[in-house]
């Protein structure tokens, strides 16, 4: 038996990037380019200590993912086929993303950032230290 999980969003993403066709592969790509994540009200003394510049790892929900496929061809079509945890596809068995970001301004429970690669009302559900 396989077990489950339930998690609770801590907050969510504002992002300049309203269509999946435009976000980038990985977040640094997309240079200083900044994002905001709205940490929710319940949960505001998290981000009390985070500091500008401080490089950190936000895990979120691929909500707008439909299903998964065990092995993948790339999406330029060309090259060999790969197993699904050998991509960073959105389409996931567990639907997670792990971006590392860099903190630009902590103003209460807004947190401006770079290194985004997520859709804007993308769901938070941890930030953790990079190290």
């Amino acid at each position: 038996m396989n077990p489950s999980f339930t998690f609770t969003a801590v907050g969510v993403i504002h992002s300049p990037y309203k269509d999946l066709k435009d976000i980038p592969r990985q977040g640094y790509l997309s240079g200083e380019l900044t994002a905001e994540i709205e940490i929710f009200e319940e949960y505001a003394d998290a981000a009390s200590t985070m500091l500008a510049g401080g490089r950190y790892v936000v895990l979120f929900v691929f909500d707008k993912s439909e299903g998964y496929d065990l092995m993948l061809v790339p999406k330029s079509g060309e090259g060999e086929v790969r197993g699904l945890f050998s991509t960073r596809t959105p389409e996931r068995i567990n639907p997670i993303g792990l971006s590392e970001i860099t903190v630009k301004a902590v103003n209460g429970r807004s947190i401006t950032f770079t290194g985004v690669d997520m859709l804007d009302g993308t769901p938070v559900l941890d930030i953790k230290p990079a190290m």
